[in-house]
């Protein structure tokens, strides 16, 4: 009785911690701050990472782009347009200033890539040279 009692008890304080943390965080952030939890930042920053290596990879290891290729291309630059959204944008401020100073940009980049490829003739130029826009913040330090 006493063991299932004492669960209890630490269920409901681990419970009243974490919703005290988001509380604390509405409380003393501005209403237009938006607070990026680190496993959202992780999660975003791996999908990033996984289509840019499949439009790489199909930049490097074709000869020809093929049509199927090509709207696979175009359907990751979308998911990573959708991607860069959840990061923010624009006005919004966020826990996460080298991701505020510079993912404007990469959108902005990733748009360009996008339309160049869906352009007619396509150009995959600047979908080739688009891992280059990770480095504004992703460099040696």
């Amino acid at each position: 009785m006493k063991k299932s009692s004492l669960f209890l008890i630490g269920i409901t304080l681990g419970i009243v911690v974490v919703t005290s943390c988001t509380y604390v965080r509405k409380v003393t952030y501005p209403p237009d701050f938006v607070y990026l939890e680190d496993r959202k930042v992780i999660s975003a920053m791996a999908d990033l990472n996984v289509d840019m290596w499949r439009i790489d990879d199909i930049i490097t290891n074709s000869e020809t782009i093929l049509p199927y290729q090509r709207e696979e291309m175009i359907q990751l630059l979308r998911h990573m347009e959708d991607v860069a959204d959840r990061l923010g944008a624009g006005t919004t401020v966020t826990n996460h200033l080298l991701i505020d100073e510079n993912i404007d940009l990469f959108k902005d980049d990733v748009r360009n890539a996008r339309k160049s490829v869906q352009g007619e003739p396509p150009n995959y130029y600047l979908a080739g040279r688009l891992s280059g826009s990770c480095m504004a913040c992703h460099r040696r330090r």
